[in-house]
């Protein structure tokens, strides 16, 4: 048996709960569908019904089991009502993996003096907003359950291969806050770490080839021992689609 066909390892009596935030975007379509396969029970988030039930029906005719779910993330209200539905149809959350990336400035391609303040600001206010919402939410959801649970941020989303000021400069941010989170001390009951997707390899040095994206959640997933505050290198293990 590959690794590929390997279940995550679950202490629990019961399936991991996942929820993917983003499925519109090939990451997040992925990260679902990967998931699913090993066996877990998994809510797919997207900002519009179409491409949440998209994937879902993906999932589900393979035999395995999905659910779809429908939230701005931006909007607090929102955030809540997801989390909320999310109790109370599963009982709870054992994994967060946001992988949610919105339009901006980016998809141009422009350069510093190409972008306008105000996409500049919407930009940069949506995805942090997205971010701290849908992760403190998760935490407070998640913090007393009776497995360790785990918040997965992943960055590099769709730059691999490119260079895109507005989209880099974000991932910093993404990456900076994930870390803040970990060093918490009242999150200290759950694990947070980010995943950032990269095809930069450095031919000078023998193991500096990224691991799959796949083998990358089956270490953060399925490893218990593993704790907080890591940003870990992966390769996409799925088709990009260019911006």
């Amino acid at each position: 048996m590959t690794n590929a066909e390997q279940p995550l390892p679950n202490p629990s009596s019961h399936r991991l709960r996942v929820l993917v935030t983003g499925v519109e975007q090939a990451e997040g379509a992925h990260t679902a569908r990967i998931l699913a396969e090993r066996g877990c029970r998994v809510i797919t988030h997207s900002f519009s019904a179409d491409a949440a039930d998209a994937v879902v029906a993906e999932i589900t005719d393979t035999g395995a089991t999905a659910y779809p779910a429908v939230a701005d993330l931006t909007i607090e209200t929102d955030v809540d009502r997801l989390f909320t539905g999310i109790e109370d149809r599963h009982g709870g959350l054992d994994v967060l993996i946001h992988t949610a990336w919105l339009p901006g400035p980016e998809t141009a391609a422009h350069d510093l003096a190409g972008i306008a303040p105000a996409d500049w600001g919407r930009f940069t206010y949506d995805h942090m907003a997205a971010l701290f919402l849908t992760t403190r939410r998760a935490a407070a959801s998640m913090q007393h359950n009776p497995i360790p649970a785990s918040i997965l941020t992943v960055s590099g989303l769709g730059t691999v291969g490119t260079s895109a000021l507005a989209r880099d400069a974000i991932n910093g941010a993404i990456e900076s806050f994930t870390l803040a989170a970990a060093r918490d001390t009242t999150l200290a009951g759950l694990r947070i770490n980010t995943i950032r997707l990269t095809a930069e390899i450095d031919a000078d040095v023998a193991d500096a080839v990224p691991p799959r994206l796949d083998d990358v959640l089956d270490l953060l997933l399925g490893d218990r021992t593993l704790g907080s505050g890591h940003v870990i290198p992966a390769q996409p293990s799925y088709a990009l689609v260019p911006s």
